[in-house]
């Protein structure tokens, strides 16, 4: 760790389980997970018949967020927020549970409104993906928020009192299938509670983004179900077909069957049939044309609330999530990354000129800041290292399609365009992304040469095309030995994806 860099701490006290995140974050407001724990809790199963929560089973929690407090402490977290959600926020006695626990754990704890919920939900989704306009659902285990923003901002929202697990509790049954009166039961208190809200059936055909552990269990039991060659949750897309497949088929299910389901866990068994229905409920409510799955959510929300960093612009989320990733690992200066992109994009603008497409320009410049971001974990053979980071773990803007693209675009200039492994993610690809894959690779590739020192000693560079050739005008400070021995390897790779000769001439340029 950095001597600036500092970590937080961020705990969600939910009504299904208790979680605890802690972030390093940079003084520009960057950040990165670097530890979570998770215990469930079940709060909502726990009030009595007067909708309180009795001492023993407040104390109940107290051991977990102390060790939590604990966690933090050996991570030196200059912050720890604590935030309690709809189990508390509902109880009779929400105001005494929050004076016991900060009274026995030395933790101040923040009892959110449906409101602050769903904004702090609303906020994570903003600065995790580049959508304009949509539906966000977050099904919690006793209330679901749903958000409507447009144009990234927040226009209206809700907070449900209903969710996984006090459904569970009102509608469930403990062993066997639902019986189909109980899920039209279920269906249609759920129906009620939306028949006031008029907003949210007047946007049909935007999609409804899916927070909390119901949507990430589905849309990991999809991605089986389809043998899906990527398992990443944040930006899977669930189709109408399949939400409307787990509706029907998980309450058919007896509680020990759906336990031996690849994919759902035990824990979350009994309660994936409520949390489904309600989920499907509102799907068909909205008129969403699909459901996206956000990796992002109240935690995340809640840190970037604390380190006061604003909703970025779509365009913007891109650039900010590879300067994070450049910020803890960085391998190279910032300064040469830079220097890349800006060859790459100047190379693609003029071979393109008013055939410039937005996306493709947005993949080559991406690539260009993040082809050596594998040399953290080991400099040699750092291509493969970031072809796999890219591929598992990538920028949380990009779709799945997208993020194999500019895997492949980073790899080229190690690999001068041998696309090894990608037959594995070609049901993800369109007819042409193979094509632009190579042409953009060998863009990528001339311009790492162009400052194969790392150095900037290519001062300026101007490109022509002269007939059936890309001519270089380079000024330099030195005799750019590296840059020029690097260039005749990228020739080749070039002349082969866009079918021009690609050559140049060096000028001196003053140092003064």
């Amino acid at each position: 760790m950095q001597n600036n860099y500092e970590t937080i701490g961020i705990i969600d006290i939910g009504s299904n389980s208790i979680r605890l995140a802690i972030y390093e974050t940079t003084p520009r407001g960057e950040y990165r997970l670097i530890h979570e724990l998770k215990e469930s809790a079940r709060l909502s199963e726990k009030m009595n018949a007067q909708g309180a929560m009795e001492t023993k089973e407040i104390q109940s929690i107290v051991p977990i967020l102390r060790q939590f407090r604990e966690v933090c402490r050996a991570y030196r977290c200059r912050g720890i927020r604590v935030a309690a959600t709809a189990a508390i926020r509902n109880a009779a006695n929400a105001q005494e549970i929050g004076r016991m626990l900060e009274e026995q754990t030395g933790l101040t704890v923040e009892i959110l409104s449906g409101e602050q919920e769903a904004y702090f939900g609303f906020i994570a989704v903003a600065g995790g993906m580049a959508i304009e306009d949509g539906f966000i659902i977050d099904i919690g285990g006793g209330s679901t928020e749903i958000t409507l923003f447009r144009g990234r901002q927040l226009i209206d929202s809700v907070s449900l009192p209903i969710g996984a697990v006090n459904a569970q509790v009102k509608f469930g049954v403990p062993e066997e299938p639902w019986p189909p009166e109980q899920v039209a039961r279920l269906q249609e208190e759920v129906g009620r509670m939306l028949d006031g809200l008029p907003w949210i059936g007047a946007h049909p055909g935007l999609p409804l983004i899916g927070l909390g552990g119901t949507i990430r269990t589905l849309g990991k039991l999809d991605q089986r179900r389809r043998k899906y060659p990527l398992r990443l949750a944040h930006h899977y897309r669930l189709e109408p077909e399949s939400l409307r497949h787990y509706a029907e088929a998980l309450p058919r299910l007896t509680l020990e069957k759906r336990k031996r389901i690849d994919g759902l866990s035990k824990a979350r068994a009994d309660i994936i049939v409520p949390g489904t229905i309600l989920l499907k409920t509102v799907f068909d409510r909205i008129g969403a044309v699909n459901l996206r799955v956000s990796g992002s959510g109240l935690r995340e929300g809640l840190l970037q609330d604390t380190l006061g960093l604003e909703v970025p612009a779509a365009d913007q989320v891109l650039e900010q999530q590879a300067s994070t990733l450049l910020a803890f690992h960085g391998l190279a200066p910032t300064a040469h990354y830079r220097k890349v992109r800006q060859y790459a994009e100047q190379l693609y603008g003029v071979l393109t000129g008013e055939q410039a497409n937005r996306d493709h320009a947005k993949l080559l410049g991406t690539a260009a800041m993040l082809y050596k971001i594998g040399g953290t974990i080991r400099y040699h053979q750092y291509d493969k290292h970031t072809l796999y980071w890219l591929l598992h773990a990538p920028l949380g803007a990009f779709t799945h399609r997208e993020a194999v693209l500019c895997s492949y675009i980073a790899d080229y200039p190690a690999n001068h365009g041998k696309k090894s492994g990608m037959e594995e993610f070609r049901t993800l690809l369109q007819e042409k992304d193979d094509e632009d894959m190579q042409k953009l690779g060998a863009l990528l590739e001339v311009a790492v040469a162009l400052d194969a020192s790392e150095t900037q000693t290519v001062a300026a560079a101007e490109a022509v095309l002269e007939g059936e050739a890309l001519l270089l005008k380079l000024k330099c400070r030195s005799q750019a030995y590296l840059e020029t021995r690097q260039l005749e390897a990228a020739a080749k790779s070039f002349k082969k994806a866009w079918d021009l000769r690609l050559e140049w001439e060096i000028h001196p340029s003053s140092t003064r």
